[in-house]
């Protein structure tokens, strides 16, 4: 009996310790009241620090889709990106609130992504997505996590 008891509170331990790491599927948003968001992609800043990207689908619209995004780690930002899931060269184009409040005109800022400026917005050399803005390996995990 000794044994059993010893074997179940290791699978107690084991398994307390496994939901103490595990990502949280869903949190409440930290700018919009009663909205959940998901991970939709960890941006490692260096060997400490990194800054983990929430996001839910807004609007589907056939191909397209509107997934709003934030922050608030290291970077602090929100916003929207519009893709498209079955034309890879299309536009993208994100209205972007940084620091300001979500969906106020006033503060949003607009960028389109030409297929044409991927590798300069890859590069950290698109002068509109300088500073803490989305990258381009955020929008390969919003298209991997929203386009299935």
């Amino acid at each position: 009996m000794n044994h059993l008891l010893r074997l179940m509170l290791a699978g107690v331990a084991a398994m307390s310790g496994t939901a103490a790491h595990a990502e949280p599927a869903s949190r409440p948003s930290e700018y919009r009241k009663n909205v959940p968001v998901e991970l939709i992609y960890r941006q490692q800043i260096d060997d400490v620090y990194f800054t983990d990207w929430y996001g839910r689908v807004e609007k589907s619209d056939g191909p397209w889709r509107d997934i709003y995004f934030e922050t608030s780690d290291k970077y602090v930002n929100k916003g929207l990106i519009r893709l498209n899931c079955d034309d890879p060269e299309a536009d993208i184009d994100f209205t972007l609130y940084g620091v300001g409040e979500y969906g106020n005109a006033e503060t949003g800022r607009q960028v389109t992504i030409s297929y044409g400026d991927r590798r300069p917005w890859a590069e950290g050399n698109y002068q509109d997505m300088f500073g803490e803005t989305p990258t381009i390996e955020f929008y390969g995990a919003a298209l991997e996590r929203f386009c299935k």
